[in-house]
C-alpha cells in the first residue's frame, strides 16, 4: 500500500485576490467548454498574471459563444488586436477534446496561447467569496490606458 506524509506547517491557505486594477497577463490556454446554464458553449480563458508582485498567479475570464452574447467576443477580440471590427473569424479548436463543463478541447485559431495581454481586475463576491474577476482585456502592456485605472478612481 503506497502513502505519503504531509507536513502542512509551512504551506499557505488559499490566495487572497488581488488588488484591483490593470494587470499585465501572458493568455495561457483558451478551451472551449460546456456551459450548465445554456445551450450554448463558452471561451474559458487562462491567463497568468507577469506583474512582479503577483508573478505566476491565474486569472480566468469566460466569453459566451451564445448569439446574444457574441458582442462580449468581439469587444475581447478588438481589444486584443484579433480583429479589427465587423468582420468573420473562423475559431477553431482541438477535436480529439471532447467539450465538458469541467474541461475541453484548446482552442488553436486564432493564436492566442502566449499572447501578452492587459487585465483589467475588479473583485467581486462569489459564493460568499471574494474573488478576481477579469473585467477587460487589452493588447500589450499598458494597452488599457484610462480604462484600466484603479477601481477607486470610479467611485469620485
Amino acid at each position: 500500500m503506497g502513502g505519503l506524509s504531509v507536513n502542512f506547517a509551512d504551506v499557505e491557505g488559499s490566495s487572497e485576490p488581488m488588488p484591483e486594477g490593470e494587470y499585465e497577463c501572458i493568455v495561457e490556454r483558451v478551451e472551449v467548454r460546456d456551459s450548465k446554464s445554456s445551450d450554448h458553449d463558452y471561451l474559458n480563458w487562462e491567463l497568468s498574471v507577469q506583474d512582479e508582485d503577483f508573478e505566476g498567479r491565474k486569472l480566468w475570464m469566460i466569453t459566451s459563444l451564445s448569439p446574444k452574447a457574441l458582442f462580449r467576443l468581439k469587444d475581447v477580440f478588438v481589444a486584443i488586436g484579433i480583429i479589427e471590427g465587423d468582420e468573420e473569424l473562423d475559431i477553431e479548436w482541438e477535436d480529439d477534446v471532447d467539450i465538458t463543463s469541467q474541461e475541453g478541447p484548446l482552442v488553436v485559431t486564432p493564436e492566442l496561447e502566449g499572447m501578452a495581454v492587459s487585465a483589467l481586475v475588479v473583485n467581486e463576491v462569489y459564493d460568499g467569496k471574494e474573488r478576481n474577476k477579469v473585467n477587460e482585456l487589452a493588447g500589450g502592456a499598458g494597452a488599457l490606458g484610462d480604462s484600466g485605472r484603479d477601481a477607486e478612481d470610479d467611485a469620485d
